[in-house]
């Protein structure tokens, strides 16, 4: 009887534990766990799912994570910034805290270990962007703002435009070093775009200056300094508007912060002085033409790769390496020869569909020796052949044969090969830096006139690989190729 009992009063404490385990202890996956904690805007313990130096393979739990170090700096620069919490990040590993001195003090900037490792140009890539440049509340140095407006406007705002309006027209209500003329081209039709689009609060706010020497203010109101001065028919995009009504030579209105494309710089203006224009239909229509063009490119680079296994979409004799990571991206190494060594294996990754540019980003070698490091193969007759062989050593970049003599200086570049029409047996192309060419007229390896001219053919992308690898090596980041 004293038995039963005992046992009995074990089955009911044992029970009583179930109970207590299922009331209190959350047995879902870790990802709804740390969604639900950053819509609660409980931040520090989003972090508190994950060890401090883990990089999770899951997209959604990297665009949270990646989300939550953007609303923790929002807070370390907040009016009452908590010394607590600067002085967990001081000390947290994985999650450097770099201090930059502007304008307005000290800016503690939180280096992101998660967006690098997101897929570029994909949904939770833009998101953990957008929330970055939205969290921004006061200036930071002007290179960064420009690095961010260089990645933003790559991205397309297409399904998140109103969220991408408001982060565009944050960061470009700060100083920024000039961009290109390139990219200028594409965030003037990325804000025409915005401008065309109902849900955005850039629509309806194109407009053209009306007067000369109109005078530009730092801050809305005439007591404010001048910026600068303007003069019709000059264009702007006005970012945001000011409550208060006032009235200038008879006229009332608003003051306006707005962007001028043409100063690279933002700025407040009186509304009486703006004219509203329709956006362009003509850049709009480009805006569209590009992302059309980018939905059609492929792009490889190595983030997620494993470097004892071949890169994912790869074929071939793969040598294991390790990886690279370089400013928080991963470089795949190519390496030389060694002296008693001649062959090469190669991997390779097949393409569908037509392609006349192949851009490859890399960083420069020291080798005095030029190291095979890309190859564009065209597959015909089930076979693989050889159409050009892009190599670099210390001072120079070769296409097949053909030599461009670089500046000397160890930073990355970014190049492309624009492939043109083909003469009999052989393509003709051109070597670009951006807006500038670097070779012309260079004419791939001997092909078949038959198969070029009938089209049946396919581009491969393969990479050369030492089978003894030594310490002279060309790091490659990424390849883009599609139609211009």
């Amino acid at each position: 009887m004293i038995r039963s009992r005992v046992f009995l009063v074990l089955g009911l404490v044992f029970l009583f534990l179930i109970l207590v385990t299922y009331a209190f202890v959350d047995f879902r996956e870790r990802e709804d766990k740390a969604y639900d904690l950053y819509q609660s805007e409980a931040y520090l313990k989003v972090l508190g799912l994950y060890s401090e130096t883990e990089i999770p393979t899951n997209e959604l739990e990297l665009t949270i994570l990646s989300q939550t170090i953007s609303q923790l700096e929002k807070k370390l620069n907040g009016k009452e910034p908590s010394k607590d919490l600067l002085s967990r990040f001081q000390s947290r590993k994985g999650t450097k805290l770099v201090e930059w001195e502007t304008t307005r003090g000290t800016y503690y900037h939180l280096e992101d270990p998660y967006l690098s490792h997101l897929k570029k140009h994909g949904d939770g890539y833009k998101r953990a962007l957008l929330t970055k440049i939205g969290t921004i509340s006061k200036p930071i140095p002007k290179q960064e703002v420009s690095q961010l407006l260089l990645q933003l406007i790559l991205e397309d705002p297409r399904g998140m435009e109103e969220s991408y309006s408001r982060s565009l027209a944050n960061l470009l209500s700060f100083p920024f070093e000039p961009i290109g003329e390139i990219e200028s081209g594409f965030l003037l039709q990325t804000l025409h775009f915005l401008a065309n689009t109902s849900n955005t609060n850039l629509f309806h706010q194109t407009a053209t200056i009306r007067g000369k020497n109109v005078n530009l203010r730092s801050g809305p109101g005439r007591e404010n300094s001048e910026q600068g001065k303007v003069s019709e028919p000059e264009l702007t995009f006005c970012l945001e508007e000011d409550p208060a009504t006032e009235s200038i030579a008879g006229t009332a209105g608003h003051w306006k912060r707005c962007y001028f494309p043409m100063l690279q710089k933002s700025a407040w203006i009186f509304s009486g002085f703006l004219t509203e224009i329709p956006p362009s239909a003509e850049l709009v229509a480009e805006f569209e033409k590009r992302f059309k063009s980018v939905e059609n490119e492929i792009r490889i680079d190595f983030e997620g790769w494993n470097g004892n296994q071949i890169p994912a979409t790869f074929f071939g004799n793969y040598i294991p390496r390790d990886s690279v990571r370089i400013s928080g991206e991963t470089g795949f190494p190519i390496y030389g020869l060694t002296k008693g060594s001649k062959n090469w294996q190669r991997i390779c990754k097949k393409l569908s569909g037509d392609k006349n540019y192949f851009e490859f980003s890399f960083q420069p070698t020291d080798s005095e020796v030029p190291i095979p490091f890309l190859e564009l193969h065209l597959n015909y007759d089930n076979k693989e052949h050889l159409a050009y062989s892009i190599s670099l050593d210390q001072e120079s970049i070769w296409v097949n044969k053909n030599r461009y003599v670089l500046d000397g200086e160890k930073r990355r570049e970014n190049l492309s090969l624009h492939i043109g029409s083909h003469e009999g047996d052989k393509w003709n192309a051109s070597l670009w830096r951006r807006n500038t060419g670097l070779i012309q007229s260079i004419r791939s390896l001997p092909l078949d006139a038959t198969v070029l001219a009938s089209g049946r053919y396919s581009w491969e992308i393969c990479l050369p690989l030492a089978k003894e690898p030594n310490r002279e090596q060309v790091l490659l980041f990424e390849i883009r190729t599609g139609i211009h």
